[in-house]
């Protein structure tokens, strides 16, 4: 018996020094395998004025600070701070925003007032839309808005929060988003029935494209059609994502549709969506994203 534990022993060591050389890769390659899965984080603006970051895997919110004085649209990187619009109450404004403390600080009219729609970054300038989809430069030091090119984005045939005849509320949605030198944009425009619960679309003014515009020309090319609804978009890691703005009811107090966000993948060649998760209802429409950077 001894004769057979001495002629096992060494032989055992190779096969435990194997074994234990075989779990060590295989957690290697799950470590691996789980950061390759692992999606990117985004900053993002909400209707609800908080500033924050969301887990693009899962849809997790995380606010940084406690809120912005101002609703804002859209946001992009401009050396080393982010650049936004804001909405309300102070409309069609440039502002920046301290990515480490959520903290909006105005830099100056854009000169559109109400009619500054949508904001995004290209080749190193900054450029916005109107609610005629006419494009303009911004300057970010000011925030004056120059240039009217004309694009072949359809023109929002009517003024956005507002009634019809019929009862029915009119509305729109735009992602703007400067991906690999070129600038991507979805646009819809509709009216719902707000005495529905939910909310129905009951007229289609504009049905919702994706679409490729030149910034120095205006030059516009219709690629495919997407979702409704689609109020904002992001590219992260070579994928591009776009947050849905679901609407669930209309609060009649104040005349606006009550929605939640639902974080879908876009594919720009086929206008396709699939959808990664719902949101935390309270933070309502997400209507920017821009990448996390880290912070030097």
């Amino acid at each position: 018996m001894k004769s057979r534990i001495l002629w096992w022993v060494p032989r055992a060591r190779p096969l435990v020094r194997l074994a234990r050389v075989s779990l060590i890769l295989t957690f290697i390659c799950g470590l691996l395998a789980a950061s390759a899965n692992a999606a990117p984080f985004v900053y993002v603006v909400t209707l609800s004025q908080q500033f924050g970051t969301i887990d693009l895997a899962n849809g997790k919110f995380q606010p940084i600070g406690n809120g912005t004085p101002d609703g804002l649209a859209n946001l992009v990187w401009w050396h080393g701070s982010l650049r936004t619009l804001t909405t309300f109450p102070t409309p069609g404004s440039l502002a920046k925003i301290n990515p480490a403390m959520g903290e909006e600080a105005v830099v100056g009219a854009t000169g559109l007032s109400f009619n500054a729609f949508d904001l995004a970054e290209v080749r190193g300038k900054l450029y916005l839309t109107d609610f005629s989809n006419n494009l303009y430069s911004v300057d970010p030091l000011t925030g004056i808005a120059t240039t009217d090119v004309n694009t072949g984005l359809p023109p929002d045939p009517n003024i956005p929060f507002t009634f019809n005849d019929d009862g029915t509320f009119n509305l729109c949605d735009e992602g703007l988003y400067g991906i690999a030198g070129k600038l991507y944009a979805t646009f819809d425009s509709y009216a719902i029935d707000p005495t529905q619960t939910p909310p129905t679309i009951v007229h289609e003014y504009v049905s919702p494209r994706v679409y490729e515009v030149d910034p120095f020309t205006g030059a516009t090319t219709v690629i495919a059609k997407t979702d409704w609804q689609l109020s904002a978009i992001v590219e992260a890691d070579g994928k591009v994502y776009a947050f849905k703005a679901v609407i669930d009811g209309f609060d009649s107090s104040i005349d606006l549709p009550i929605s939640h966000a639902e974080l879908v993948t876009l594919d720009l060649k086929t206008g396709k969506t699939q959808k990664v998760a719902d949101l935390d209802p309270g933070l309502g429409p997400i209507f920017g994203a821009v990448p996390v950077r880290r912070l030097r």
